[in-house]
């Protein structure tokens, strides 16, 4: 058995997130490519007061339920992303920092898939972030970042 399918299944399974079926998109939204720095946080929701500090990612994509984050970062001073050893029912939340006009939009949400890419290529991580109750002036925001920033390649 491979490894790294045995890890993943392990970790789908301890964590309860979601496992796609290879050649489906599950996404309630369609994802649109925008290619720029970010910056986010994590903690646990019962440490609000207690994030990791910045830490640097680049949004690889964005739609208004969700993005997609590269990143070299998925643990802090063993707060991780996804653990499927944590002894907590806690997901961490991640706050991502968007650069938005003159005021960062800042996005709440949960890692629910990541993996790792091959040596090689920038950035270890690819992270799938689930936003947690994004507000409508948020969605108007994301709406708007989106029709200003979107490149010719879209996410199939």
């Amino acid at each position: 058995m491979n490894t790294s399918t045995s890890l993943i299944g392990r970790i789908m399974s301890k964590t309860g997130f979601r496992k796609t079926t290879e050649g489906k998109d599950r996404r309630r939204s369609k994802r649109h490519r925008i290619d720029r720095p970010v910056t986010f946080r994590m903690h646990l929701p019962s440490r609000p007061g207690d994030p990791t500090p910045e830490l640097p990612a680049q949004l690889y994509d964005i739609s208004e339920h969700g993005l997609g984050l590269l990143t070299d970062s998925i643990e802090w001073e063993g707060l991780h992303m996804i653990d499927p050893n944590m002894h907590t029912s806690e997901k961490c939340i991640l706050e991502v920092e968007l650069p938005y006009d003159d005021e960062p939009l800042m996005l709440r949400g949960k890692a629910v898939w990541y993996i790792r890419h091959p040596e090689g290529i920038p950035f270890v991580f690819r992270v799938g972030v689930e936003f947690d109750n994004a507000t409508p002036e948020q969605r108007k925001k994301i709406k708007n970042l989106i029709n200003l920033h979107v490149t010719a390649a879209e996410i199939p």
